[in-house]
């Protein structure tokens, strides 16, 4: 049964994210969405709970579900659902890191204290230290990355990246386990992570935004290549 919710709640979502697909908003009646679908109402009335508890539905009594307008205050509450999402949502959630990420790192080169940029620098010690363990080297990949994003001194940025970040921590962790485990890899993405911190020391804003940019759009780009069916076109 979960993984016939599971398979139902994505292809509602498929169905709802096509533009004219429901033109007042509204889904079928139960009874007609059940019958399309060739599903139960009762297998289609979990689905619609789970997709209102996301913040994709909103159910009125006597009225029917409705699709519910995506809003940033619904952000964090909905990714924690990451699992009855597609299977290709993590390659999304990367490119949404390099959107957020890179001009980021641009006013954190302009805007650090010294107190962060010295936080940053004990975070490229960490790394440097091997003993530490795979699962801690990537705790403090995932610290360096939101120390850059927490020196922009945006809130803005702050309240996205909650939600994004507490979500990629759990794929950091496997994504970093891949890069490790390839040729040269290990001492690459060191490599990179003392590019960008020294950018940032130096405030050249243009340094820091293209070291992580290449940074992260060549993990993206090296996973992808382990697992085609998640790679985009584009970077």
């Amino acid at each position: 049964m979960e993984k016939k919710r599971v398979e139902l709640v994505n292809s509602l979502t498929a169905m709802i994210q096509e533009r004219g697909r429901f033109p007042d908003g509204r889904l079928p009646p139960e009874r007609e969405l059940a019958a399309s679908l060739g599903v139960s109402r009762n297998l289609l009335r979990e689905a619609i709970i789970t997709m209102e508890v996301m913040g994709l539905l909103e159910i009125r009594e006597r009225q029917g579900a409705f699709i519910v307008a995506p809003r940033a205050d619904d952000f964090a509450a909905s990714l924690k659902f990451l699992s009855i999402w597609p299977d290709d949502i993590l390659s999304h959630l990367m490119e949404m890191r390099l959107v957020i990420e890179v001009p980021a790192a641009g006013l954190a080169a302009v805007r650090r204290t010294d107190d962060e940029l010295a936080r940053m620098r004990e975070c490229v010690r960490r790394l440097e230290a091997p003993d530490d363990g795979a699962e801690a080297a990537a705790v403090w990949d995932a610290q360096l990355h939101t120390l850059v994003l927490r020196a922009a001194h945006n809130p803005v940025l702050d309240r996205v990246y909650e939600g994004l970040s507490a979500t990629m921590e759990k794929y950091v962790i496997i994504s970093r386990h891949k890069l490790l485990a390839l040729e040269r890899w290990p001492e690459k993405i060191l490599e990179e992570h003392r590019r960008l911190v020294s950018a940032i020391e130096a405030r050249d804003a243009d340094s820091a935004q293209r070291a992580l940019r290449e940074h992260l759009g060549g993990a993206l780009r090296k996973l992808g290549e382990l697992n085609p069916s998640t790679l985009k076109p584009g970077l």
